[in-house]
């Protein structure tokens, strides 16, 4: 069997085995997004340090991920013609260059540019991610692969609220993200190892603006614009609305975060699974998104009892943050949405989309009248939209 056709069905035509691929392509997931849950675990020391508003600091990721919906219109294909092996090496090596620049910062300014680079590494995340599991792993095995490496996600949030707040404290939050840089170095090193791109059939090299997409994935990149402003909401301000509104201390409020990873890491696993095996994809979606919006009203019912405020992250985890993994496995597992570096980079941009927008509104929103009650309900309308966003799906794929 000659390698085009092997990569066709699925096979590792190389010497990285199938579990050194998950191991990197989860750790990339991990370090493209990792920028979001650092500034979150950091919101109340980058206050107090830079005195900054709590709108300018929903605008520090809502510019990395302004940047990441803008360069999703050309990262799917460019995945498509470069292979997932260049794009991955390119991914690593702009989220060294973005957390160096972050780390020697000395005002708002630099914080922003640095923030910009990660955007650029965050907008090829999952087209680089998805397109080296479809080509290097059989049908069978893809969606679960795709639950580990998005749980990659929120394994950074659970390192960044564990361990951030404490390193800031240790030593600063320069040296804190500077941390970050020697990692990406070293996954960088080990993406070399993976197999060389194939050539692409027909030998196209034209990058071009992705085409409208079909029904179903325009209600999808809905979907995906719904929770992506939901979850940016809770991971930027979760924190500091603990700190500043139910008196929880730094590390304590930190640690949130860390509840929100945890919760992720097992939903986006179990979930991906589940979903694999289901004929109706929009089912999952319906009921994470519906699940979303019950959990999230038990964050400002926390300026009541407290503990409530660990059942909505936990919950929270569980349920919006699965929405995405499982969203990735819909364009992955078959055609219904379109080709997979194309559908990745829409759905993906949706999501991003809604990384600008959460942190900003919720800011805007929380430095106003309305205060944090108008950022919780922000967010929950979001995941509203993401439950017609899912019943939409259910009826363009039966369509």
């Amino acid at each position: 069997m000659d390698t085009q056709e092997r990569a066709k069905n699925g096979e590792h035509g190389g010497k990285h085995p199938p579990g050194g691929l998950l191991t990197l392509t989860t750790t990339s997931m991990a370090l493209s997004m990792f920028v979001l849950f650092a500034f979150g675990a950091l919101g109340p020391t980058l206050l107090d340090d830079l005195g900054i508003t709590r709108s300018q600091l929903g605008s520090l990721p809502a510019v990395a991920f302004g940047t990441a919906t803008v360069l999703s219109l050309l990262s799917g294909h460019l995945t498509d013609l470069m292979g997932g092996r260049r794009s991955l090496l390119a991914l690593l090596a702009t989220v060294a260059l973005a957390f160096t620049v972050l780390s020697l910062a000395d005002g708002y300014g630099w914080l922003l540019a640095g923030l910009v680079l990660a955007g650029a590494a965050q907008a090829c995340a999952n087209p680089a991610t998805n397109h080296l599991i479809a080509t290097h792993l059989p049908p069978p095995r893809r969606a679960g692969a795709i639950g580990v490496k998005q749980s990659g996600v929120q394994m950074g949030a659970f390192v960044a609220g564990l361990l951030v707040p404490t390193l800031a404290a240790a030593t600063s939050w320069r040296t804190t993200l500077a941390l970050v840089v020697p990692v990406a170095l070293a996954a960088g090193a080990a993406a070399f190892l993976l197999p060389r791109d194939l050539p692409k059939p027909g030998g196209g090299k034209v990058l071009a603006l992705p085409r409208r997409p079909n029904r179903a994935a325009g209600w999808l990149i809905v979907y995906s614009l719904g929770v992506g402003t939901g979850l940016a909401a809770l991971n930027t301000y979760l924190p500091l609305y603990a700190h500043e509104e139910l008196g929880m201390g730094e590390r304590a409020s930190g640690t949130l975060i860390a509840a929100v990873g945890v919760a992720g890491i097992a939903a986006r696993v179990l979930w991906t699974r589940i979903s694999g095996r289901l004929s109706d994809i929009g089912v999952p979606l319906l009921a994470l998104a519906a699940a979303a919006v019950c959990f999230l009203l038990l964050v400002p019912a926390a300026g009541l009892f407290t503990p409530l405020v660990w059942v909505g992250a936990v919950g929270l985890g569980g349920s919006a943050v699965a929405a995405n993994a499982v969203s990735m496995v819909a364009v992955v597992r078959g055609t219904a949405f379109g080709a997979t570096g194309h559908a990745s980079a829409l759905v993906s941009m949706g999501f991003f989309g809604g990384f600008v927008v959460g942190p900003l509104g919720f800011g805007l929103l929380a430095d106003g009248p309305a205060g944090y009650t108008g950022g919780w309900a922000l967010a929950g309308a979001a995941f509203l939209l993401s439950v017609v966003g899912a019943l939409r799906v259910r009826r363009a794929v039966a369509a």
